[in-house]
């Protein structure tokens, strides 16, 4: 017999959270929190967009500081070469092929840096799209919403209107 109160109390509780909880629902400042989320979003993603086009910038530069060192140990080869220096012209061809691999590794990491940072901005203009398409639909949302409160209202102002004429009549 406890046991049932108690199941009862805890019903007629859980009821009383839900219908404030409903009260306390606003579905403009819901929609609101909701686009504001949306733009946080947009903003981190805009970071991200630009730390990977810096990061696309930096492997770039990074990659034609190496391709200005393999000419230039392809020049002073070539000029140890003309002096008759072939010990030194064999260091700077063995020089000039170590970076020659760190330039193509470069070059690896910057094709990866372009594809990524060519996805993350077609990934940030969707994600705009949505935020404008968000926004303009929180307009209609509301105006709907208002909409409908105002026809509850004429329906709720409708009842009793009448009803004793009509009750007389009868």
């Amino acid at each position: 017999m406890a046991r049932g109160i108690f199941a009862r109390m805890a019903d007629i509780i859980k009821a009383n959270v839900n219908e404030l909880v409903t009260r306390a629902e606003d579905p403009e400042k819901m929609i609101r929190q909701m686009i504001l989320e949306m733009e946080e979003a947009v903003n981190k993603a805009t970071a991200s967009v630009g730390t990977a086009v810096a990061n696309e910038k930096r492997l770039e530069r990074q990659h034609l500081e190496k391709q200005d060192q393999i000419e230039g140990w392809q020049s002073k080869a070539e000029l140890a070469v003309e002096a008759g220096e072939d010990d030194l012209a064999r260091r700077a061809l063995e020089r000039r092929s170590a970076i020659q691999a760190a330039a193509e590794d470069l070059e690896a990491a910057l094709d990866e840096s372009k594809k990524t940072s060519s996805q993350l901005k077609q990934q940030l203009t969707q994600l705009k799209g949505k935020l404008d398409e968000a926004r303009t639909r929180q307009g209609a949302l509301v105006a709907r919403r208002r909409a409908a409160e105002a026809r509850k209202q004429i329906a709720k102002g409708m009842t009793g209107v009448g009803d004793d004429a009509f009750s007389s009549f009868d």
